[in-house]
């Protein structure tokens, strides 16, 4: 597998917001066990998965455009505000690049980042123990730190309880 960090450059080959790199200092800072004794290979899967993982789940949901059609990722973007600022259309937020490595922690940890989802669960009885789901809860796991991290940079993220809609300009 090649390995492709997305820059900023909306590179066409890219597969990870995050490099190794970035990700041995993010969790060095942390004093996140385990990760340096990963083999390179290991790390850069993971980072992958991870970007896979954000890709799935927040490519429709992101603020403003890709700057190239050829682009694959969704970063860089152009017509980006967060906190009033406009965000350079030339980078890949430290945010996201930040989210990218906590999915990817999660990975190396044995996490399944998105499962295949069967028949939800009712009732199940245990001997004595008994579990009981409620009706419309959604079985899919949820990171809300990475979630939050990522908040101002989405549509949504106002709290409004609306979604904006971005018209792309001609």
């Amino acid at each position: 597998m090649a390995f492709v960090v997305e820059t900023g450059a909306g590179s066409a080959t890219a597969n990870s917001f995050a490099s190794t790199a970035a990700a041995d200092a993010y969790v060095a800072e942390r004093g996140v066990a385990g990760w340096a004794a990963l083999l390179t290979a290991d790390k850069q899967t993971a980072l992958v998965k991870a970007t896979d993982y954000l890709e799935a789940t927040y490519r429709t949901s992101w603020q403003g455009y890709r700057v190239s059609g050829t682009q694959a990722l969704s970063w860089p973007r152009s017509d980006v505000t967060v906190d009033e600022f406009a965000v350079a259309a030339n980078i890949v937020p430290v945010a996201v690049i930040n989210a990218c490595i906590e999915m990817a922690l999660r990975t190396v940890a044995g996490t399944t980042l998105i499962e295949d989802q069967g028949q939800l669960v009712i009732r199940e009885r245990v001997d004595v123990i008994e579990t009981e789901y409620a009706t419309f809860s959604d079985p899919a796991t949820k990171y809300p730190f990475v979630s939050r991290l990522l908040a101002p940079y989405l549509l949504s993220s106002g709290g409004g309880g609306f979604t904006q809609v971005r018209v792309q300009r001609t």
